[in-house]
């Protein structure tokens, strides 16, 4: 990936411009926008893994490195300016998509993650921070499919910091275990009927409670903090239609569909 940035900043610094001031300002204004807007709204997302099904896709997927490369060829070319100011704009661009590149890793170094632990409730690991509730699902999920493998194993594969981790990361965490086990990992269909109606567990779910639900029911007794997402594993249905739950923070839980409807916002992953 650093070296298709490299090669999109020479491809638009060296082709890819206009003579006309106008056009290459407006060139590096769209990329410098689309950079902003991939990190903010795109990075890391689970969607990326149906197009590049690979535990690296958290780096493949990276587009905002290679928009910030388009920008730095762009700023070397801006007209009527010091070679100074477009060595420098351009410098920070290509610094900017460095940075994208790695960043995975210098998370790690900035916000180093909790160490972890082993602990079970029940079937479920028990996240033991509340940044770790992800690798303590993973390890849920596999040891409901037989696999042993723990939070504290699962925190640097899923790529965890102090905050937390990115879908992918969590993605890239499993996959590595299902690869090294000889099994695939699936992405879920988004649509909760058909998740229902498949009742192929466990799967694990990326949820989250809305700022927008009026029942306090989630956050006055099940301590749910708006807009914080968490991981749990579905295991199994009830006899009267609930939902066996593997929840990191506290163990096993019963839900309901309508729980799932407001938590559940389509991302989930189960391994074959």
């Amino acid at each position: 990936m650093s070296c298709v940035s490299a090669a999109a900043a020479l491809l638009s610094g060296g082709y890819l411009y206009s003579a006309k001031g106008q056009r290459v300002i407006l060139l590096l204004t769209l990329v410098v926008v689309a950079t902003v807007y991939f990190l903010i709204y795109a990075s890391g997302q689970l969607f990326w893994a149906r197009i590049i099904p690979s535990s690296a896709s958290i780096v493949y997927t990276n587009l905002a490195a290679v928009f910030a490369g388009l920008g730095a060829g762009w700023a070397w070319q801006l007209p009527k300016m010091p070679t100074w100011r477009r060595a420098g704009l351009a410098s920070v661009l290509g610094m900017t998509s460095l940075a994208a590149v790695f960043w995975p890793l210098l998370s790690i170094a900035l916000r180093p993650p909790p160490v972890g632990c082993d602990v079970w409730k029940g079937g479920v690991a028990i996240q033991t921070s509340w940044a770790t509730c992800s690798p303590a699902a993973a390890a849920t999920l596999f040891h409901a499919e037989g696999i042993k493998v723990s939070e504290r194993e699962m925190i640097p594969l899923c790529l965890t910091d102090r905050s937390g981790t990115i879908t992918l990361g969590l993605y890239r965490g499993i996959k590595m275990i299902a690869d090294q086990n000889d099994r695939q990992v699936q992405i879920v269909d988004p649509d909760l009927a058909k998740l229902l109606d498949d009742n192929d567990w466990p799967v694990l779910l990326a949820v989250q409670l809305p700022h927008d639900v009026d029942d306090r029911r989630y956050a006055d007794q099940w301590g749910w903090i708006p807009g914080m997402g968490h991981s749990v594993v579905a295991l199994g249905r009830t006899p009267d239609s609930g939902i066996i739950v593997g929840d990191p923070s506290v163990g096993v839980e019963r839900w309901t569909e309508a729980d799932l409807k407001v938590l559940w916002h389509g991302d989930g992953m189960r391994v074959k």
